[in-house]
Protein backbone atom coordinates (compact mmCIF):
# COMPACT_ATOMS: atom_id res chain seq x y z
CA UNK A 1 0.00 0.00 0.00
CA UNK A 2 1.30 3.46 -0.86
CA UNK A 3 2.60 5.84 1.77
CA UNK A 4 -0.19 8.21 2.94
CA UNK A 5 1.96 11.19 2.00
CA UNK A 6 2.18 9.83 -1.54
CA UNK A 7 -1.57 9.41 -2.07
CA UNK A 8 -3.16 11.26 -4.96
CA UNK A 9 -4.97 14.53 -4.41
CA UNK A 10 -8.03 13.34 -6.31
CA UNK A 11 -10.02 16.30 -5.00
CA UNK A 12 -7.86 18.59 -7.06
CA UNK A 13 -7.84 16.83 -10.41
CA UNK A 14 -11.17 15.07 -10.92
CA UNK A 15 -13.53 16.85 -13.25
CA UNK A 16 -16.49 16.18 -10.95
CA UNK A 17 -16.68 18.73 -8.15
CA UNK A 18 -18.39 16.11 -5.97
CA UNK A 19 -15.28 13.93 -5.68
CA UNK A 20 -12.88 14.95 -2.93
CA UNK A 21 -9.78 13.17 -1.60
CA UNK A 22 -8.19 13.61 1.81
CA UNK A 23 -4.50 13.91 2.52
CA UNK A 24 -2.82 14.09 5.92
CA UNK A 25 -0.84 17.22 6.80
CA UNK A 26 2.70 17.17 5.47
CA UNK A 27 5.95 18.77 6.44
CA UNK A 28 6.04 20.92 3.33
CA UNK A 29 6.88 24.60 3.89
CA UNK A 30 3.89 26.87 4.30
CA UNK A 31 3.14 29.57 1.71
CA UNK A 32 4.44 33.00 2.59
CA UNK A 33 2.18 34.70 5.16
CA UNK A 34 -0.20 37.26 3.75
CA UNK A 35 -0.35 35.83 0.23
CA UNK A 36 -3.87 34.45 0.63
CA UNK A 37 -6.93 36.66 0.67
CA UNK A 38 -10.31 35.03 1.16
CA UNK A 39 -12.01 38.05 -0.44
CA UNK A 40 -9.82 38.37 -3.53
CA UNK A 41 -12.03 39.07 -6.57
CA UNK A 42 -11.93 36.34 -9.22
CA UNK A 43 -9.54 37.25 -12.03
CA UNK A 44 -9.49 33.85 -13.64
CA UNK A 45 -12.24 32.20 -15.67
CA UNK A 46 -11.51 28.50 -16.26
CA UNK A 47 -11.89 27.09 -19.75
CA UNK A 48 -13.41 23.67 -20.53
CA UNK A 49 -10.75 20.98 -21.01
CA UNK A 50 -9.35 21.08 -24.52
CA UNK A 51 -8.66 17.86 -26.47
CA UNK A 52 -4.97 18.16 -25.54
CA UNK A 53 -5.91 18.67 -21.91
CA UNK A 54 -8.15 15.61 -21.91
CA UNK A 55 -5.34 13.48 -23.37
CA UNK A 56 -2.88 14.75 -20.73
CA UNK A 57 -5.43 14.16 -17.95
CA UNK A 58 -5.86 10.57 -19.11
CA UNK A 59 -2.11 10.06 -18.87
CA UNK A 60 -2.16 11.60 -15.41
CA UNK A 61 -4.82 9.15 -14.31
CA UNK A 62 -2.90 6.22 -15.77
CA UNK A 63 0.56 7.00 -14.46
CA UNK A 64 0.51 9.53 -11.63
CA UNK A 65 -1.85 7.82 -9.19
CA UNK A 66 -0.29 6.67 -5.94
CA UNK A 67 -1.53 3.16 -6.66
CA UNK A 68 0.18 1.98 -9.83
CA UNK A 69 2.41 5.04 -10.18
CA UNK A 70 4.61 4.75 -13.25
CA UNK A 71 7.60 7.09 -13.53
CA UNK A 72 7.78 7.18 -17.32
CA UNK A 73 4.04 7.64 -17.83
CA UNK A 74 3.81 10.31 -15.16
CA UNK A 75 6.80 12.18 -16.59
CA UNK A 76 5.08 12.15 -19.99
CA UNK A 77 1.86 13.39 -18.37
CA UNK A 78 3.75 16.24 -16.70
CA UNK A 79 5.31 17.32 -20.00
CA UNK A 80 1.93 17.28 -21.74
CA UNK A 81 0.20 19.10 -18.89
CA UNK A 82 2.92 21.77 -18.92
CA UNK A 83 2.40 22.25 -22.66
CA UNK A 84 -1.37 22.52 -22.23
CA UNK A 85 -1.01 25.14 -19.50
CA UNK A 86 1.55 27.13 -21.53
CA UNK A 87 -0.83 27.24 -24.49
CA UNK A 88 -3.87 28.13 -22.38
CA UNK A 89 -3.39 29.13 -18.74
CA UNK A 90 -7.18 28.89 -18.25
CA UNK A 91 -7.02 25.07 -18.37
CA UNK A 92 -7.77 24.67 -14.66
CA UNK A 93 -8.08 20.88 -14.61
CA UNK A 94 -4.70 20.59 -16.29
CA UNK A 95 -3.12 23.00 -13.79
CA UNK A 96 -4.51 21.06 -10.84
CA UNK A 97 -3.40 17.74 -12.33
CA UNK A 98 0.07 19.20 -12.88
CA UNK A 99 0.34 20.30 -9.24
CA UNK A 100 -0.79 16.87 -8.11
CA UNK A 101 1.54 14.98 -10.45
CA UNK A 102 4.57 17.01 -9.38
CA UNK A 103 3.71 16.44 -5.70
CA UNK A 104 3.51 12.69 -6.27
CA UNK A 105 6.73 12.70 -8.29
CA UNK A 106 8.49 14.23 -5.28
CA UNK A 107 7.95 11.07 -3.27
CA UNK A 108 9.84 9.03 -5.85
CA UNK A 109 12.95 11.00 -4.96
CA UNK A 110 15.20 10.18 -1.97
CA UNK A 111 14.00 11.61 1.30
CA UNK A 112 15.87 14.78 2.18
CA UNK A 113 17.16 15.23 -1.36
CA UNK A 114 17.23 18.61 -3.10
CA UNK A 115 15.14 17.21 -5.97
CA UNK A 116 12.37 16.12 -3.64
CA UNK A 117 12.33 19.55 -1.99
CA UNK A 118 12.29 21.27 -5.38
CA UNK A 119 9.33 19.25 -6.66
CA UNK A 120 7.34 19.75 -3.49
CA UNK A 121 7.96 23.50 -3.55
CA UNK A 122 6.91 23.64 -7.19
CA UNK A 123 3.66 21.86 -6.39
CA UNK A 124 2.94 24.34 -3.59
CA UNK A 125 3.64 27.25 -5.93
CA UNK A 126 1.30 25.86 -8.59
CA UNK A 127 -1.55 25.73 -6.08
CA UNK A 128 -0.60 29.13 -4.67
CA UNK A 129 -0.70 30.75 -8.13
CA UNK A 130 -4.30 29.61 -8.55
CA UNK A 131 -5.22 30.85 -5.09
CA UNK A 132 -3.59 34.23 -5.78
CA UNK A 133 -5.68 34.54 -8.95
CA UNK A 134 -8.87 34.08 -6.94
CA UNK A 135 -9.90 31.04 -8.99
CA UNK A 136 -13.66 30.50 -8.50
CA UNK A 137 -13.23 26.79 -7.77
CA UNK A 138 -12.81 25.12 -4.37
CA UNK A 139 -10.16 22.63 -5.43
CA UNK A 140 -6.98 24.76 -5.35
CA UNK A 141 -7.91 26.21 -1.95
CA UNK A 142 -8.53 22.79 -0.50
CA UNK A 143 -5.44 21.34 -2.17
CA UNK A 144 -3.24 24.09 -0.75
CA UNK A 145 -4.85 23.75 2.70
CA UNK A 146 -3.74 20.13 2.81
CA UNK A 147 -0.14 20.97 1.99
CA UNK A 148 0.42 23.95 4.26
CA UNK A 149 1.31 23.67 7.95
CA UNK A 150 0.23 27.10 9.19
CA UNK A 151 -3.14 26.60 10.95
CA UNK A 152 -4.33 30.17 10.34
CA UNK A 153 -3.64 29.90 6.62
CA UNK A 154 -5.29 26.50 6.54
CA UNK A 155 -8.44 27.83 8.19
CA UNK A 156 -8.63 30.72 5.73
CA UNK A 157 -8.18 28.40 2.76
CA UNK A 158 -10.79 25.97 4.05
CA UNK A 159 -13.32 28.73 4.66
CA UNK A 160 -12.80 29.96 1.11
CA UNK A 161 -13.18 26.42 -0.24
CA UNK A 162 -16.48 26.11 1.63
CA UNK A 163 -17.72 29.42 0.27
CA UNK A 164 -17.25 27.94 -3.21
CA UNK A 165 -18.36 24.38 -2.37
CA UNK A 166 -20.60 24.39 0.74
CA UNK A 167 -21.03 20.62 0.59
CA UNK A 168 -17.32 19.79 0.46
CA UNK A 169 -17.15 17.04 3.14
CA UNK A 170 -13.39 16.94 3.60
CA UNK A 171 -13.13 20.71 4.01
CA UNK A 172 -15.79 20.61 6.74
CA UNK A 173 -13.96 17.76 8.47
CA UNK A 174 -10.54 19.41 8.30
CA UNK A 175 -11.93 22.73 9.49
CA UNK A 176 -13.67 21.01 12.41
CA UNK A 177 -10.40 19.42 13.49
CA UNK A 178 -8.50 22.71 13.37
CA UNK A 179 -11.22 24.55 15.27
CA UNK A 180 -11.29 21.87 17.94
CA UNK A 181 -7.53 22.17 18.37
CA UNK A 182 -7.97 25.92 18.90
CA UNK A 183 -10.65 25.35 21.52
CA UNK A 184 -13.53 26.62 19.36
CA UNK A 185 -15.56 23.57 20.27
CA UNK A 186 -19.08 24.76 19.39
CA UNK A 187 -18.05 25.77 15.88
CA UNK A 188 -16.04 22.57 15.50
CA UNK A 189 -19.13 20.53 16.40
CA UNK A 190 -21.22 22.42 13.84
CA UNK A 191 -18.64 21.83 11.13
CA UNK A 192 -18.40 18.14 11.91
CA UNK A 193 -22.16 17.73 11.91
CA UNK A 194 -22.21 19.27 8.46
CA UNK A 195 -19.42 16.92 7.39
CA UNK A 196 -21.47 13.94 8.52
CA UNK A 197 -24.56 15.21 6.72
CA UNK A 198 -22.85 15.65 3.33
CA UNK A 199 -20.26 12.88 3.37
CA UNK A 200 -20.97 9.61 1.56
CA UNK A 201 -19.95 6.87 3.99
CA UNK A 202 -17.34 4.65 2.35
CA UNK A 203 -16.32 2.18 5.02
CA UNK A 204 -14.17 1.54 8.05
CA UNK A 205 -11.69 4.36 7.46
CA UNK A 206 -14.49 6.94 7.58
CA UNK A 207 -15.95 5.37 10.73
CA UNK A 208 -12.61 5.32 12.52
CA UNK A 209 -11.98 8.98 11.68
CA UNK A 210 -15.41 9.85 13.10
CA UNK A 211 -14.64 7.88 16.25
CA UNK A 212 -11.32 9.70 16.61
CA UNK A 213 -13.13 13.05 16.45
CA UNK A 214 -15.73 11.84 18.97
CA UNK A 215 -12.93 10.83 21.33
CA UNK A 216 -11.41 14.30 21.03
CA UNK A 217 -14.77 15.82 21.91
CA UNK A 218 -15.08 13.53 24.93
CA UNK A 219 -11.57 14.52 26.05
CA UNK A 220 -12.69 18.16 25.85
CA UNK A 221 -15.57 17.35 28.21
CA UNK A 222 -18.24 17.27 25.50
CA UNK A 223 -19.48 13.72 26.00
CA UNK A 224 -23.01 14.44 24.80
CA UNK A 225 -21.77 15.88 21.50
CA UNK A 226 -19.37 12.95 21.20
CA UNK A 227 -22.29 10.55 21.65
CA UNK A 228 -24.07 12.24 18.73
CA UNK A 229 -21.09 11.53 16.50
CA UNK A 230 -21.10 7.92 17.72
CA UNK A 231 -24.82 7.68 16.95
CA UNK A 232 -24.10 8.85 13.40
CA UNK A 233 -21.33 6.24 13.01
CA UNK A 234 -23.65 3.55 14.37
CA UNK A 235 -26.30 4.45 11.81
CA UNK A 236 -23.79 4.69 8.95
CA UNK A 237 -22.47 1.20 9.69
CA UNK A 238 -25.93 -0.36 9.96
CA UNK A 239 -25.49 -2.37 6.76
CA UNK A 240 -22.01 -3.59 7.64
CA UNK A 241 -21.50 -7.21 8.72
CA UNK A 242 -21.61 -7.59 12.47
CA UNK A 243 -17.98 -8.68 12.53
CA UNK A 244 -17.01 -5.40 10.85
CA UNK A 245 -18.98 -3.36 13.36
CA UNK A 246 -17.28 -5.27 16.14
CA UNK A 247 -13.90 -4.21 14.79
CA UNK A 248 -14.95 -0.58 14.31
CA UNK A 249 -16.32 -0.17 17.84
CA UNK A 250 -14.09 -2.60 19.73
CA UNK A 251 -12.09 0.08 21.60
CA UNK A 252 -15.04 2.26 22.63
CA UNK A 253 -15.46 2.71 26.40
CA UNK A 254 -19.21 2.60 26.93
CA UNK A 255 -19.59 3.71 30.57
CA UNK A 256 -19.59 7.51 30.00
CA UNK A 257 -22.15 7.17 27.24
CA UNK A 258 -24.40 4.74 29.08
CA UNK A 259 -24.59 7.24 31.94
CA UNK A 260 -26.21 9.79 29.61
CA UNK A 261 -28.45 7.21 27.92
CA UNK A 262 -26.75 7.34 24.51
CA UNK A 263 -28.59 5.23 21.96
CA UNK A 264 -25.48 3.77 20.31
CA UNK A 265 -24.11 2.65 23.70
CA UNK A 266 -27.23 0.66 24.53
CA UNK A 267 -27.23 -1.06 21.14
CA UNK A 268 -23.49 -1.63 21.15
CA UNK A 269 -23.70 -3.29 24.57
CA UNK A 270 -26.12 -5.80 23.07
CA UNK A 271 -23.74 -6.40 20.17
CA UNK A 272 -20.67 -6.99 22.31
CA UNK A 273 -21.57 -10.63 23.05
CA UNK A 274 -21.03 -11.29 19.34
CA UNK A 275 -17.68 -9.51 19.40
CA UNK A 276 -15.95 -11.82 21.85
CA UNK A 277 -12.75 -13.40 20.66
CA UNK A 278 -12.84 -16.92 19.27
CA UNK A 279 -9.59 -18.58 20.37
CA UNK A 280 -10.95 -22.07 19.69
CA UNK A 281 -11.85 -21.01 16.16
CA UNK A 282 -8.24 -20.06 15.56
CA UNK A 283 -7.13 -23.38 17.02
CA UNK A 284 -9.56 -25.25 14.79
CA UNK A 285 -8.08 -23.59 11.72
CA UNK A 286 -4.62 -24.79 12.75
CA UNK A 287 -5.90 -28.32 13.46
CA UNK A 288 -7.51 -28.50 10.03
CA UNK A 289 -4.26 -27.32 8.46
CA UNK A 290 -2.58 -30.27 10.16
CA UNK A 291 -5.18 -32.64 8.71
CA UNK A 292 -6.87 -33.24 12.10
CA UNK A 293 -10.42 -32.50 11.00
CA UNK A 294 -12.11 -34.46 13.82
CA UNK A 295 -10.23 -32.46 16.46
CA UNK A 296 -11.08 -29.23 14.60
CA UNK A 297 -14.79 -30.16 14.72
CA UNK A 298 -14.58 -30.68 18.47
CA UNK A 299 -12.89 -27.31 19.00
CA UNK A 300 -15.58 -25.55 17.00
CA UNK A 301 -18.37 -27.21 18.98
CA UNK A 302 -16.68 -26.15 22.23
CA UNK A 303 -16.44 -22.60 20.90
CA UNK A 304 -20.19 -22.56 20.21
CA UNK A 305 -20.89 -23.87 23.71
CA UNK A 306 -18.81 -21.09 25.22
CA UNK A 307 -20.38 -18.34 23.10
CA UNK A 308 -23.25 -19.33 20.80
CA UNK A 309 -23.69 -15.86 19.25
CA UNK A 310 -20.90 -15.32 16.63
CA UNK A 311 -21.58 -16.84 13.24
CA UNK A 312 -18.01 -17.74 12.36
CA UNK A 313 -17.74 -21.06 14.26
CA UNK A 314 -21.01 -22.27 12.71
CA UNK A 315 -19.80 -21.34 9.24
CA UNK A 316 -16.50 -23.15 9.84
CA UNK A 317 -18.37 -26.24 11.09
CA UNK A 318 -20.63 -26.20 8.06
CA UNK A 319 -17.63 -26.08 5.76
CA UNK A 320 -15.85 -28.94 7.52
CA UNK A 321 -18.96 -31.15 7.41
CA UNK A 322 -19.43 -30.42 3.70
CA UNK A 323 -15.77 -31.15 3.09
CA UNK A 324 -16.36 -34.64 4.49
CA UNK A 325 -19.63 -35.12 2.61
CA UNK A 326 -21.89 -34.80 5.67
CA UNK A 327 -24.57 -32.53 4.22
CA UNK A 328 -27.20 -33.27 6.87
CA UNK A 329 -24.75 -32.37 9.64
CA UNK A 330 -23.90 -29.13 7.85
CA UNK A 331 -27.61 -28.28 7.66
CA UNK A 332 -28.08 -29.10 11.34
CA UNK A 333 -25.25 -26.75 12.32
CA UNK A 334 -26.72 -23.89 10.32
CA UNK A 335 -30.18 -24.61 11.68
CA UNK A 336 -28.77 -24.08 15.18
CA UNK A 337 -27.25 -20.82 14.05
CA UNK A 338 -30.43 -19.48 12.43
CA UNK A 339 -32.57 -20.41 15.43
CA UNK A 340 -30.38 -18.50 17.89
CA UNK A 341 -29.54 -15.51 15.66
CA UNK A 342 -31.73 -12.51 16.55
CA UNK A 343 -30.38 -9.98 14.06
CA UNK A 344 -32.42 -10.13 10.80
CA UNK A 345 -29.60 -8.61 8.74
CA UNK A 346 -27.14 -11.21 9.97
CA UNK A 347 -29.58 -14.06 9.38
CA UNK A 348 -30.16 -12.95 5.82
CA UNK A 349 -26.51 -12.19 5.13
CA UNK A 350 -25.52 -15.77 5.98
CA UNK A 351 -28.60 -17.36 4.45
CA UNK A 352 -27.79 -15.73 1.10
CA UNK A 353 -24.25 -17.13 1.16
CA UNK A 354 -25.11 -20.68 2.26
CA UNK A 355 -23.77 -23.55 0.24
CA UNK A 356 -26.56 -24.78 -2.11
CA UNK A 357 -26.07 -28.26 -0.65
CA UNK A 358 -26.76 -26.95 2.84
CA UNK A 359 -29.77 -24.96 1.66
CA UNK A 360 -31.35 -28.02 0.06
CA UNK A 361 -30.86 -30.02 3.26
CA UNK A 362 -32.47 -27.46 5.58
CA UNK A 363 -35.84 -28.30 7.11
CA UNK A 364 -38.36 -26.99 4.51
CA UNK A 365 -40.28 -24.81 6.95
CA UNK A 366 -37.13 -23.02 8.14
CA UNK A 367 -35.82 -22.64 4.60
CA UNK A 368 -39.12 -21.15 3.39
CA UNK A 369 -39.30 -18.76 6.35
CA UNK A 370 -35.75 -17.55 5.73
CA UNK A 371 -36.29 -17.24 2.00
CA UNK A 372 -39.48 -15.21 2.43
CA UNK A 373 -38.02 -12.92 5.12
CA UNK A 374 -34.79 -12.31 3.20
CA UNK A 375 -36.53 -11.59 -0.08
CA UNK A 376 -38.56 -8.94 1.73
CA UNK A 377 -35.35 -7.34 3.07
CA UNK A 378 -33.65 -6.93 -0.30
CA UNK A 379 -33.11 -3.24 -1.24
Amino acid sequence: MASPRFRLFACCVLLSSAAWAQQPPTTAPAPAPGRFSAVAPPRYVPAPPSPAARAALRLHQEGCQAEGFDDATCEKAVRQLEAVVRDDPRQLDAQLALADAVWNQAFRKPEGSAERARLRQRSLELYQQLVDLGVPDARPYYGLSVLTRDPDLRIGLLRRALELAPKHPEAHKDLAGLLLTRGQVDEAVREYRTHLSVRPYEGREDALEDIQFADRLASAGRVREASQVYDAVWDATGKEPRSERCQIFKAVELDPYERIGARFARELRNLRSACAGSPRLEGAVELERQGRDAAALQELERQIQENPVPAEPYLALQRLHLKQGRVDEAAEVMTRYFRQEKDPEERCRHFRTLSPRTTRALEPGLMNDLDRACRARRP
